[in-house]
This record gives structure tokens, sequence and C-alpha cells, in this order.
């Protein structure tokens, strides 16, 4: 007999949880550090997918062949770090979703490119 198992595998930063303010206050304190005012959270919203590369090149302009750009990648994700449960929530409806699939039987796991250390304390 063949057991057939229902799953559902989520993207966790964007599609369960908006994570992007959070990341974008990482990326306007690496401003800060420099000198330099914030970017309004519209202009680094669309950037959270891409990380620290993406959120580094739009708040300050550099690239990882930058000499800084792996010292200030640490620093921005020490910062992230320090706050990434500061504002971040479940996406509308993702609680009842869940609920949802559990009664029906289905299995649901998360999938991320976070680093292990970041996405633990999130999930």
């Amino acid at each position: 007999m063949r057991i057939m198992h229902k799953l559902v595998l989520f993207d966790f930063d964007g599609t369960l949880a908006d994570t992007a303010p959070d990341l974008a206050a990482a990326a306007n304190k690496a401003r800060a550090r420099k000198g330099l005012a914030p970017l309004p959270y519209e202009a680094l919203r669309p950037l959270a997918s891409h990380g620290a590369r993406g959120l580094l090149k739009a708040s300050l302009d550099i690239d990882p062949d930058h000499p800084e750009y792996d010292t200030l990648r640490r620093q921005f994700l020490d910062d992230y770090q320090q706050d990434m449960t500061s504002l971040t929530v479940l996406f509308p409806g993702v609680e009842q979703l869940l609920g949802t699939l559990a009664r029906h039987g289905y299995k649901w796991g998360i999938v991320t490119n976070k680093v292990e250390h970041l996405a633990l304390p999130l999930v």
C-alpha cells in the first residue's frame, strides 16, 4: 500500500512573515552610522527580498567588491539580529491558513535562504 502525504512548503520572508520593516530598519542604521539621512521605508521594502546585498546597495551604494562590504554586511546582519522581531509580523490570514491546512490533514514546512541563526528565532 502506498501512503500519500499532503505537504505544503512556504517561503518565510515575504510569504508567511513580513520581515521587510526590520530589514529596512537595519539598512537605515547602516546609513545613520555614515551620517546619512534614513531612506523612506517604501524605497527599501522592494529590496528586502534581496537580503543584505540588495539593502546595502540601496542604502549605501556598495557592492560585494567594495573594500568595506564584508564589514558593513556583518554589521548590517548584527543590527538586524538585534531587532529582527521588533516590526516583523505574520501576514494577515497566515494563522488561519495554517490552521485550515492542519484541519485538512496537511503538514506544512518552511524553506528559506535566510541563515539558520536568523531564521530559527523568527520561526
